[in-house]
């Protein structure tokens, strides 16, 4: 017979702490927006949470510095990539399309990293097919860090939490080496040179091992995954190229890891790939120079965020 002390209770089984444990870890407390979620109808007031980006000197030059090297493959193109993909010719509409993937895959490594130095080491990515990716993550994009370390430069900016952790492993794999204490380094000041050198000829073994260790990581860490952009970059070209705007291109953003909240790094990254797509590459709305004028390029950006600024108030 049972108890007073048990009378009237559930007989089943409660359930013990090892299955409430593997439920809390099943159970993720965010996911990015599934594909079909996505929806054509885009909301503009996607755009009032746009971050503040850096208005500083050094941020304006890196932008500068990325739009010549965007710039540069533009020359090349005959019209622009709307025009190319709409066009008869197959030669013309994959050549559209190979320049579009080319940008969207371009600009996000480089602002994965944040220095022009490293954009520059690494250069323009001219194929994004499954191969050439495989080679370039992490093997090649690690190697182009690893170059501007040796010179003595940071190939991190400090933007993100996440590259100022690269770049904090940076300064201490310069001191296994003994060089010297130091800010930023910048090729345009003598003492900053001279600081730049004194890193280059204390390079250790050990120091190279640390970078090694921390740009692989900054490139396929769990949270930031590169690999899922490549992926959907189908998706954000069609998008790029559409009628929908930043608005658009945003929210197509939220459906790729890494690139959408709710973690700071991966929002900023997201507002930041879609600035630049709208703002300094062919793939902007701006029928102004934005193709080959950086100092356009920087205004446009600039009142484009103030739009988005607008927005909120």
């Amino acid at each position: 017979p049972s108890s007073p002390r048990t009378k009237g209770m559930s007989k089943s089984a409660p359930s013990s702490p090892r299955t409430k444990a593997h439920e809390l870890r099943s159970t993720p407390m965010w996911l990015p927006r599934r594909l079909e979620q996505f929806s054509p109808q885009y909301d503009r007031k996607v755009c009032v949470v746009s971050p503040a980006f850096p208005a500083d000197p050094a941020s304006r030059k890196t932008t500068l510095r990325l739009h010549r090297l965007v710039a540069q493959q533009a020359v090349g193109l005959s019209r622009r990539p709307i025009a190319l993909i709409q066009a008869e010719d197959v030669r013309e509409r994959r050549r559209g399309k190979e320049f579009a993937e080319s940008c969207v895959l371009s600009l996000a490594i480089w602002r994965r990293f944040g220095t022009a130095e490293f954009a520059q080491s690494l250069g323009w990515l001219e194929r994004t097919d499954f191969a050439a990716m495989t080679a370039l993550l992490p093997a090649a994009a690690v190697e182009a860090a690893v170059r501007v370390w040796k010179s003595g430069r940071h190939a991190v900016g400090q933007d993100f939490e996440a590259q100022r952790c690269v770049r904090a492993a940076e300064v201490r794999a310069w001191r296994l080496g003994g060089a010297p204490e130091g800010g930023r380094v910048d090729a345009w000041d003598a003492a900053q040179e001279d600081r730049a050198r004194q890193r280059a000829e204390g390079i250790s073994a050990a120091g190279e091992a640390v970078v090694r260790d921390a740009y692989a990581r900054l490139l396929n860490a769990f949270h930031h995954p590169f690999w899922d952009l490549w992926r959907k970059r189908d998706l954000i070209v069609g998008v790029a190229l559409g009628d929908g705007g930043l608005p658009a291109l945003r929210e197509a953003l939220l459906t790729v890891r890494g690139f959408s909240g709710p973690d700071q790094d991966g929002n900023r990254a997201g507002w930041n790939l879609a600035f630049d797509l709208k703002t300094m590459t062919p793939l902007a709305d701006s029928t102004g120079p934005v193709d080959w004028r950086g100092d356009y390029a920087l205004w446009l950006r600039e009142r484009t965020q103030k739009s988005c600024e607008a927005l909120a108030t």
